[in-house]
């Protein structure tokens, strides 16, 4: 475990308590080892004529697991965390591993500031979101949460770090302003499990959340302008056909108006616009979407799939995908894209996440 120096900032009753330290220069790193389809669609392709390709690269990486993804498109790094104590590992964007983060040790979830410099990092059953500085990979804060509030996955919007909490029942959002030095929490019923959450600048002031891993799978928008989760639309998985089951990840649309959901079913992305969180367009990929990222550039959608390991690429609004990558492993656990869309970047294993090494599969797309 990391042994921190702390301080504690002056706060207000109303938050959560936050301590911060400003780190000196690190220790040398370690380095790691080496069926429906929507009406409000666009014509489709034929799906026969679909292109097939393999990744360009793909690295097995020194952790006994994994469980996030971010990718710095301002320094060229990717970083992804593992479970248990394992450090953080960087690569470069070719897949190369360059260090790890020791600082990271125990990171459950990742998620990078507006600009890249700021790698934040949720520490699995210690209330703490870690922060790093891009450039120099040294520990620059620490932030705590408040007691209980144990971050499970995170979202920038704007300036705030946006955080999910809680176990069975008992499931909440929390958003931390590093620059005020406050922390919020609202407990939110609608959620079973501590949800999985989406943010994007094409959405300013908009948050994303859904109840992963149970069936069904409630997704709500929040408006958090307010600086706290105001709900905006709320989707109704009992009702609507093929609704969203054993939910996986959510992705905002580069256009801003709309969330896709990976569910284990049905078997296709679907997408939903976030004033209503009704279905708008689906994206047929087969069996067991399990991951999915939206380039910030040029939109394209990418969805991963559990049953085959593969990642298929979209055309916003279009159901069938203009090209599909076949990856080794057992599932796909996760994407990210480079900020341009020229790179994806997708995690698989050989079994599960929890009990087996990672591989990063870099994907250059044309």
């Amino acid at each position: 475990m990391r042994s921190r120096l702390k301080s504690a900032g002056a706060l207000g009753a109303a938050t959560a308590a936050v301590l911060v330290t400003m780190a000196g220069p690190a220790g040398a790193a370690a380095h790691a080892a080496g069926a429906t389809t929507s009406t409000t669609s666009t014509t489709s392709t034929t799906a026969a004529s679909v292109p097939t390709a393999n990744p360009t690269s793909a690295t097995v990486l020194s952790l006994t697991g994994f469980s996030s993804i971010a990718a710095d498109s301002t320094h060229h790094q990717v970083f992804v965390s593992g479970v248990g104590s394992d450090p953080v590992a960087v690569t470069d964007f070719a897949g190369k591993p360059l260090t790890t983060l020791p600082a990271l040790d125990g990171a459950d979830a990742l998620a990078l500031s507006r600009q890249d410099g700021i790698l934040y990092a949720a520490i699995g059953g210690t209330d703490e979101i870690a922060a790093v500085n891009t450039a120099t990979l040294q520990e620059v804060a620490v932030y705590f949460t408040g007691t209980g509030h144990d971050p499970q996955h995170l979202a920038v919007v704007g300036n705030d770090i946006w955080f999910s909490y809680g176990s069975t029942g008992s499931a909440g959002i929390g958003v931390l302003d590093p620059g005020a030095l406050t922390v919020g929490t609202t407990a939110e019923s609608a959620f079973y499990y501590a949800p999985v959450l989406a943010a994007s600048p094409s959405a300013p002031n908009t948050l994303v959340a859904g109840n992963a891993g149970i069936s069904p799978s409630v997704i709500e928008s929040f408006d958090v302008t307010s600086g706290a989760p105001v709900v905006l639309a709320t989707s109704n998985p009992w009702t609507q056909s093929d609704g969203c089951e054993n939910l996986r990840q959510l992705a905002i649309t580069a256009g801003g108006k709309d969330v896709v959901a990976a569910c284990g079913a049905p078997y296709y992305g679907s997408q939903l616009t976030l004033n209503t969180m009704t279905e708008d367009a689906t994206y047929q990929t087969g069996a067991y979407p399990s991951a999915v990222a939206v380039a910030p550039a040029s939109g394209t959608i990418a969805v991963g799939l559990e049953s085959d390991s593969s990642v298929d690429l979209f055309t916003p609004g279009v159901s069938n995908p203009t090209s599909t990558y076949k990856l080794g492993g057992f599932s796909v656990y996760d994407l990210a894209w480079d900020r341009s869309g020229d790179t994806l970047f997708a995690v698989t294993s050989t079994a599960t996440p929890q009990s087996s090494a990672p591989t990063l599969n870099v994907i250059n797309v044309p």
